[in-house]
């Protein structure tokens, strides 16, 4: 018996070894794109006539792109969009300037003047993970320097908030991931999920990553190990109690004889009945909707009104 759970923890532990490196139908790794290419892009025309400051804030997007090594545009929108608009527009702006699945974040600002306002923050590659769970409180860290949607536009407010959410990058930025976090884009059919690799690195897959499949493994085993050993130790411990006992002591020689020994059958025919098994079969179909995006880039993010 101890040989038996010796060989099943052996098996069990190479299993363990085996799996992390097992392929899950990855992707390629994320590429950088082009961080030269970090800028701010201003559709409003809002610095037109201050260049100066323009090209303070343009040089400080580059300056923190290089830093946290990640591609960053943001985008002052004069044009009116809608939510969903807003989400497609920023993603595949963010894929055309630097490709798809590179590391990055464009940060959508609506200065339109439409109501409610729609800004968007799409992340993109490592960006995804590092600041998945922080979008929400960058857009309300943002909502003390941005006008509402009902309220005059000042160049200075703008200025103050594209600082402070430079400052966010930094003071937001998750760079504690393990093998076992992912994100799901749901509009990505053909790579849905995002995640860390065992080297580091981001990978983008059909399927979730292999640690989100080997730590129930790992904790069903544990359980099925220390309940075997529970049972086991208890069995042999009620067996070592025990007295031998002869069974010869039961049995008196004076009283028990057999003499003879036959098999009786009570029928002697056999019947067979053939089983259709049927030929009939089920299943299922599933089929997902469309996409107008016009990359096929991984992105995450979200959306804030004022």
């Amino acid at each position: 018996m101890i040989r038996k759970i010796v060989s099943f923890l052996s098996v069990m532990a190479l299993a363990i070894i085996i799996l992390p490196s097992v392929s899950m139908d990855a992707r390629a790794e994320m590429l950088q794109g082009y961080p030269q290419e970090s800028a701010l892009i201003d559709e409003l025309g809002l610095y037109d006539d201050d260049k100066e400051t323009f090209n303070e804030l343009d040089a400080k997007i580059k300056e923190e792109a290089e830093k946290l090594d990640l591609n960053l545009i943001v985008f002052l929108s004069g044009n009116y969009r809608y939510e969903t608009a807003v989400e497609i527009f920023a993603d595949d702006s963010y894929d055309e300037i630097f490709g798809e699945n590179t590391d990055g974040i464009f940060y959508y600002l609506d200065l339109s003047g439409g109501s409610p306002a729609n800004d968007w923050i799409s992340t993109s590659g490592r960006a995804v993970l590092d600041y998945e769970k922080s979008i929400e409180s960058i857009s309300s860290t943002l909502d003390h320097y941005l006008p509402s949607s009902d309220s005059t536009i000042y160049p200075e407010d703008i200025t103050e908030a594209i600082q402070a959410y430079l400052n966010c990058l930094e003071r937001y930025r998750d760079n504690k991931h393990s093998v076992f976090e992912y994100h799901y884009d749901e509009g990505n059919a053909e790579h849905p999920y995002t995640y860390y690799d065992l080297n580091g690195n981001i990978q983008t897959s059909k399927k979730k990553p292999i640690g989100v499949y080997v730590m129930p493994f790992i904790a069903s085993v544990i359980i099925g190990l220390i309940t075997s050993l529970i049972i086991f130790f208890h069995t042999m411990s009620k067996y070592r109690s025990r007295e031998k006992v002869d069974s010869r002591i039961y049995i008196s020689n004076n009283l028990t004889r057999f003499t003879r020994s036959e098999n009786i059958f009570i029928r002697t025919d056999t019947r067979k009945t053939r089983i259709d098994s049927g030929g009939g079969s089920g299943g299922g179909h599933r089929s997902g909707g469309g996409s107008h995006h016009s990359h096929s880039g991984h992105h995450g993010g979200g959306g804030h009104h004022r």
